[in-house]
């Protein structure tokens, strides 16, 4: 049996009085200051701010409404939003990258009020209507004016209202330039050696080589991507087989071999419409691998039983020993698990299934607001069920 864990603590990224990051594009710069409760945000110009966020004297109740008791409920100061730049419009681009900077600073709060200057932006409707209809923001019911407002980080974090360019998932699918709309359920069928049952169509994967998922890590100061491997790509392949071949990864995923076992393999997962491979990067620089996968046609999903159908099961190997340590693991494996949520909003639980025996068990409970539900036995080895939870996540991981 497996040690249990002592649990969960959720770290804190306290971020500098200045400080600049990259979107996700890895081409935007985002510069935020702090002062005596002034935030300012530089965006097109680093050198002077574009926007800013002060205290205000108005304070609305952050309190869940119609939940908590009026004797116990809480209200916060707003912010108001602003802009400060001289004769400049404020983009619904620049307002995203504005509330992400913000919430890099606000991650300890769940909503935070939030006033829009109706002065300051020129397109004071658009901004509004773009706060409201994407999730981004709602109306509390002890708003005075339209203008006043609950910032909500669960939404942003959930890829509310963010541009196509800068969203963390950068391939897609269906992009949301050609559907408004999730993939749709269209009835489809597995029939293998340990699978047996009905499951929705996926989507077709991004091709080789494209990035799925890229994200500025704060905690180490570096961008973390994940894209899809490409075994025609020498880097890629090259390294993949050094880390399958290693006598660490070997005791984890028992995947050692030649070269034409290993080309096998990223074959027939590049043929699988339920499983996507990738590498990982940091800065450019490859460090290991890790899969995606639909876990209703998933041999696991047959094992274990009780799994939905949008519901997603992740791998992961890191080769390179330089990238490992606690807040590189936590980085990717928290990523991997934002990766699944935001391909499919209807996904609402993310589960692995590593050996019961490797340290890595504790690391995932201790490290990742997850549950180990238990152990359970597979074919070829005996399992920790490893469960992460839609609502859990974007409540409580370290997304920054």
């Amino acid at each position: 049996m497996t040690t249990k864990a002592s649990g969960y603590v959720h770290e804190t990224f306290v971020a500098p009085s200045d400080h600049t990051f990259t979107l996700p594009d890895n081409i935007t710069y985002v510069r935020s200051t702090e002062a005596e409760g002034l935030v300012q945000i530089y965006l097109r110009d680093l050198s002077a701010p574009f926007i800013s966020l002060e205290r205000h004297s108005r304070c609305l109740r952050t309190s869940p409404h119609g939940l908590v008791n009026d004797d116990r409920a809480v209200s916060s100061p707003a912010f108001l939003l602003k802009v400060v730049a001289t004769g400049s419009e404020a983009s619904l681009s620049d307002v995203w990258a504005t509330i992400y900077a913000f919430w890099i600073r606000r991650s300890e709060q769940d909503v935070v009020p939030l006033i829009l200057d109706s002065d300051s932006f020129m397109n004071a409707d658009e901004i509004l209507a773009y706060l409201t209809s994407t999730g981004l923001a709602f109306y509390p019911p002890d708003a005075k004016t339209r203008f006043e407002l609950l910032l909500v980080r669960a939404s942003f974090w959930q890829g509310a209202g963010a541009p196509t360019d800068s969203h963390w998932l950068q391939s897609m699918i269906p992009h949301p330039s050609v559907s408004g709309t999730p993939f749709p359920l269209v009835q489809s069928f597995t029939r293998g050696e340990h699978v047996l049952t009905t499951h929705p169509l996926r989507p077709p994967k991004p091709a080789p080589g494209s990035v799925i998922y890229s994200r500025f890590i704060f905690t180490v100061n570096e961008r973390l991507r994940f894209i899809h491997i490409d075994a025609n790509n020498s880097a890629h392949f090259e390294a993949y087989a050094r880390w399958q071949n290693s006598d660490r990864v070997n005791v984890g995923w028992k995947e050692r071999g030649p070269d034409a076992k290993h080309r096998e393999y990223l074959a027939d997962h590049l043929a699988d419409p339920h499983t996507l491979g990738f590498v990982i990067e940091w800065n450019g620089e490859l460090a290991g691998y890790g899969e995606l996968c639909w876990v209703k046609e998933d041999p696991m999903g047959t094992y274990v039983g009780g799994l939905g159908n949008y519901d997603q099961s992740t791998h992961l190997l890191i080769g390179e020993e330089k990238f490992r340590g606690r807040h590189r693991f936590t980085a990717i494996v928290t990523s991997l698990r934002h990766a699944c949520f935001l391909r499919d909003p209807r996904t609402e639980i993310v589960v692995a299934e590593p050996r019961a025996d490797l340290p890595i068990v504790q690391q995932l409970i201790a490290y990742l607001p997850e549950e180990l539900n238990r152990e359970f036995e597979l074919p070829h080895k005996r399992a920790a069920f490893v469960v992460m939870r839609r609502e859990r996540f974007f409540q409580a991981a370290m997304l920054n």
